[in-house]
């Protein structure tokens, strides 16, 4: 009983150390993932009908995706370059779902390169593990970068 007393907490404390890690990989590929699949579906010009808007459709889409539960897209990033602009040059179109501010025409026109950049904070499950985060979670981002097909841009918003 006293060895299990003196070698419990260490055990327990490896023990939710995994199983934390293990989480916040899974988050951090799911969400990977889920722009990626944002950002495919933002390349094709698509628009969900209801939601209002190209900006609207790719957040839904993304938020869609994300099967974590405590994440979500609330701040997503679009930005969107002209074609033919040269590395490094030219100013992005960017709108933030965050602030729910920018140009609502960052998700592009035919043949623009779009990025989009999610942000999020994931929670640790054991409180003991958070306190050796600065914001007791996990802070990461996940960024896809496309070429819009080239779709008919009258057929969108």
């Amino acid at each position: 009983m006293a060895e299990f007393a003196i070698v419990s907490p260490v055990f327990f404390l490896l023990i939710f150390a995994v199983m934390n890690y293990a989480w916040l990989l899974f988050a951090q590929m799911n969400v990977q993932q889920a722009v990626d699949d944002g950002g495919r579906y933002a390349s094709t010009g698509q628009e969900m009908n209801g939601t209002g808007s190209r900006i609207s459709s790719i957040i839904q889409r993304v938020q869609n995706e994300i099967s974590v539960p405590g994440v979500n897209a609330s701040n997503l990033q679009i930005c969107s370059v002209p074609p033919g602009t040269p590395p490094g040059g030219g100013t992005p179109l960017c709108y933030n779902s965050g602030a729910d501010s920018g140009n609502t025409g960052a998700a592009g026109g035919p043949e623009y390169i779009v990025t989009l950049t999610l942000t999020t904070t994931l929670p640790l499950m054991t409180p003991l593990i958070g306190k050796f985060f600065p914001s007791a979670g996990y802070t990461f981002t996940a960024s896809a970068t496309f070429m819009n097909e080239p779709f008919n841009p009258s057929t969108t918003d």
